[in-house]
């Protein structure tokens, strides 16, 4: 009799295990369950929708593919796992068994404590379900987070006719993806795309169409979007038994403390990190489904990236952008900004704002470790130079 394998989590970690495992193993039974009650789709474009994307335009994998790869769509929460038994319960009610499992049960965005944060209009944004219940609030919207979501979500809200501002907890936007310099010129784009900003800012109250701050400044809302983080979902890995700390902990196979349980994406925490990107999740994924079905793969983590196209511009980084020595090119009537970033003489990263079209080559030299001088000369218009 074929073996079970149980993927319980419908995101990209969870597809990309059923596609590793069979891919690695053409007769063990695969089943992935969708706690969203939809096929996996692709969770960074959900923004788009509030300025009329079609959902349907998201889906990753559409159902001839799962017919395909033999792999079943079961569609639920699942509520709890017996492990002696080795059977997954759902919230009807209904069992699923399984031989080997997978969580890939993801993670819920973080709501800032802040006094009347549970309003059913203070809503967290992850899921398609929350921009459904976004969409259906008319009025000014306050995003709090200033990283990618929160802009993109403040930018596609903006488009979509609304009064729109970003309550940012540092001094400055994208901090993770971009250095002070090119968060500085990121910040006259987007407000001069006409969406506000409010830096150092902490969400203190919610009430009465207002969102207030910690100290004093008050805005319209009739949503507060919540895009500050995320927390991983643990529950289930935990009445398991398995080792946990902010995620479920696995090591380079994405195995559990457990025999016969993986775990990967947003809810698996490699050597101290939750990644919390898609990319990540995707490679996770993939290799815990692989070992899962009997094959042997290694995580093996790569650069940070990341990619936003949003307030009428591009944003693009990679790699150590922390790097002291960093040498800069602007055109500020095109609003275009490049930096490439060095350590011991060669390119260590590099972060581009306006005009991407190079980065796959810049993202190749970043690998390669080009030399500084050549990087500068291939890549920085030598008219628009600057430390």
């Amino acid at each position: 009799m074929a073996e079970k394998l149980l993927i319980i989590g419908g995101g990209v970690a969870g597809l990309s295990a059923a596609q590793a495992a069979r891919e690695a193993n053409s007769e063990i039974e695969i089943r992935l369950v969708c706690g969203e009650k939809r096929p996996p789709y692709y969770r960074p474009r959900i923004c788009e929708i509030f300025t009329g994307l079609d959902a349907e335009r998201l889906l990753v994998r559409n159902q001839q593919w799962f017919s395909e790869m033999k792999i079943e769509l079961a569609y639920g929460m699942v509520t709890a796992i017996d492990a002696a038994s080795r059977q997954a319960k759902l919230a009807d009610g209904s069992y699923l068994g399984y031989d080997k499992l997978i969580l890939a049960t993801g993670a819920r965005g973080n709501i800032p404590d802040a006094r009347g944060k549970d309003k059913d209009w203070v809503i967290a944004l992850r899921y398609l379900a929350d921009i459904e219940r976004i969409a259906a609030i008319s009025g000014p919207a306050v995003i709090v987070g200033d990283g990618l979501l929160g802009l993109e979500a403040a930018w596609h809200l903006s488009r979509s006719g609304r009064s729109t501002v970003i309550i940012g907890r540092g001094g400055r936007l994208l901090s993770h993806q971009l250095d002070h310099e090119g968060s500085v010129f990121f910040l006259g784009i987007v407000e001069h795309a006409g969406v506000r900003v409010a830096l150092n800012g902490e969400l203190a109250e919610v009430d009465d169409g207002l969102a207030l701050l910690e100290d004093g400044r008050g805005f319209e809302a009739a949503v507060v979007v919540c895009a500050a983080g995320i927390k991983s979902i643990t529950k289930l890995a935990r009445s398991l038994g398995a080792e946990c700390n902010s995620g479920v902990i696995v090591d380079q196979q994405m195995q559990t403390s457990l025999p016969g349980v993986w775990a990967a994406g947003d809810c698996a925490e490699y050597q101290g990190r939750v990644y919390g990107l898609w990319t990540a999740a995707m490679a996770q994924g993939a290799v815990a489904g692989a070992n899962a079905a009997g094959a042997e793969r290694l995580y093996q983590p790569e650069r940070p990236g990341y990619m936003m196209n949003a307030m009428g511009t591009k944003v693009w980084s990679y790699g150590d952008i922390l790097a002291e020595d960093g040498v800069s090119a602007r055109d500020v009537a095109a609003m275009h900004f490049r930096k490439l970033f060095f350590r011991d003489g060669v390119l260590a990263g590099a972060e581009l704002i306006g005009d991407t079209a190079p980065m796959l080559q810049i993202k190749k030299a970043v690998d390669a470790a080009m030399d500084k001088e050549t990087a500068i000369k291939e890549f920085l218009p030598a008219r628009t130079r600057g430390n």
